[in-house]
């Protein structure tokens, strides 16, 4: 039997007697509903009560919240009568699993199982006759942010056009060495189905060639599985380091071995023999099919992207180099594309934008700053601030780099992003909750059993309807203020000690 279990068996106590009510467990939010429950553990004791048994010693508070009337106030009649019900609902008793429970209205020196308390109408009417909110304190962080739009730059050379059906050897992103095969053009579709054919076939040839293997090494069926681990562990790294363009041929090359592994059943040797033959010069006929097709290679070592959208011309390193803010507002891109793809040479990108002039000096005078771009591409990226041009009716272009992530985002142009200033670490309350005490110390109230508690704090971010803070130095542990503690967010009058329950 567990705390939940009983709060859970107490919950469906109070649905199923008013099934129109709302039970709050453990935690009333600041917009709680009228009429409702507010069902809490005050305390919680696992003690020993012989050399075979355990004492269980739980203590709940169950609060009840009543309409109000045009004037705040609630009824006391109406409040007695519910106080009343509840209370008779509960000294009945209750199932939990197969062990029913019989509760007490207060805590006896012996082994209790449950006690409840129930807050009556005197108590009740002092809620409403000096309304008061609540909320958890929790650890919670901020920014100061400048939000912006601008353009990708690359150092980028379209590949030369071709006439007919583009075959990619390459994927995106992927680096591509001096004289390397980026693509192959066929002449019409058809030329390109005989290739998938053929990939076909090679692939069903590698299954037959371990199936004849497995005849011949017991061992290597336990091998290949050694293999499709490997394979899988070296996925998941990859798609954890967001890579995808590697996790593409990673996940090409598992296909391959799983395929190795499914060979299929066959008789004999000479069986499997024949099959490979078979493939073999279906393969050799495929290939002898294929006729005027053309390869594309790489002139030079760089990252292979399929897309050119006409700016690989336009925006360059030589363009940055004088930007202003009309310059930069009034790109376009040239006519000029090619289907095959382009090469993107160096590690190095840009990311350009047209900024308010504070906005950019504050950028100036940081040199580096961590920028997440809106889409496409899910990381924050570390970049430097390259350059920050003359001011232009109130605002400057602004360029910054980066060498990371050049794999990631090669298919990205015109993007918008935030760069994060600042980060602030704290615990989050209401900014209703912030007093300033007698002597002028800053801080917060607590719920601390029955009464207030005033916690000092030190002020780290002031958002829109809260605030993140601190505990202050040098106060005594008990007036520590911590994830988890409950602040009085609204009420009426508080100080340090008042009954609040």
């Amino acid at each position: 039997m567990t705390k939940t279990e009983i709060l859970d068996a107490i919950n469906l106590l109070l649905v199923s007697k008013w099934p129109d009510r709302t039970v709050y467990v453990d935690v009333c939010p600041l917009d709680f509903n009228r009429p409702s429950f507010w069902l809490t553990v005050e305390k919680y004791d696992l003690t020993d009560g012989n050399r075979f048994l355990i004492r269980h010693d739980l203590q709940i508070r169950l609060t009840l919240y009543d309409e109000l009337d045009e004037h705040y106030d609630a009824s006391w009649y109406r409040l007695s009568q519910e106080t009343d019900a509840v209370t008779e609902l509960l000294i009945r008793g209750w199932m939990v699993g197969h062990r029913h429970l019989k509760p007490l209205l207060k805590v006896l020196p012996i082994a209790v199982l449950a006690a409840v308390l129930v807050y009556f109408a005197a108590q009740v009417y002092n809620y409403f006759a000096d309304p008061m909110t609540i909320t958890l304190v929790y650890e919670a962080q901020a920014e100061d942010v400048i939000s912006m739009e601008g353009w990708l730059v690359r150092t980028e050379e379209p590949l030369p056009g071709q006439t007919g059906t583009v075959s990619r050897a390459v994927q995106e992103g992927q680096r591509v060495a001096a004289g390397e095969t980026v693509a192959t053009v066929y002449s019409d579709d058809s030329a390109l189905q005989t290739v998938s054919r053929i990939e076909t076939l090679e692939l069903q040839l590698q299954q037959l060639q371990f199936a004849l293997t497995s005849y011949l090494d017991p061992d290597a069926a336990l091998k290949l599985d050694t293999s499709i681990t490997g394979d899988i562990l070296t996925l998941r790294q990859t798609l954890s380091a967001g890579d995808y363009a590697a996790a593409e041929s990673d996940l090409a090359a598992l296909k391959a071995a799983v395929l190795k592994r499914d060979h299929g059943s066959y008789t004999s040797q000479e069986e499997i023999q024949a099959q490979v033959k078979s493939v073999e010069s279906e393969i050799q006929q495929q290939k002898a099919a294929l006729s005027g097709a053309k390869t594309v290679t790489a002139k030079a070592s760089g990252t292979y992207s399929a897309v050119c959208d006409g700016y690989e011309s336009v925006l360059t390193e030589a363009f940055l180099e004088d930007v202003t803010p009309s310059k930069l507002n009034g790109v376009k891109a040239a006519a000029e594309q090619s289907n095959v793809g382009k090469l993107i040479y160096g590690d190095t990108w840009y990311y350009a934008v047209v900024l308010p002039a504070e906005q950019a000096a504050a950028l100036k005078d940081m040199g580096r700053v961590d920028v997440r771009l809106a889409k496409g591409f899910d990381q924050s990226i570390r970049m430097s601030v390259v350059s920050v041009s003359r001011e232009e009716n109130g605002q400057a272009a602004v360029v910054l780099s980066s060498t990371r992530y050049l794999a990631q985002t090669t298919l990205l142009r015109h993007q918008a992003a935030d760069a994060v200033l600042h980060t602030y670490q704290g615990l989050r309350v209401p900014a209703d909750a912030l007093r300033v005490s007698a002597d002028g110390t800053t801080g917060v109230y607590c719920v601390d059993g029955e009464n207030a508690s005033f916690r000092p704090i030190e002020l780290v971010y002031q958002g829109e309807g809260y605030a993140l803070v601190k505990p202050a130095e040098g106060v005594r542990d008990t007036q520590t203020l911590r994830s988890g503690d409950q602040v009085i967010a609204t009420s009426g009058e508080l100080y340090d000690g008042k009954v609040i329950r």
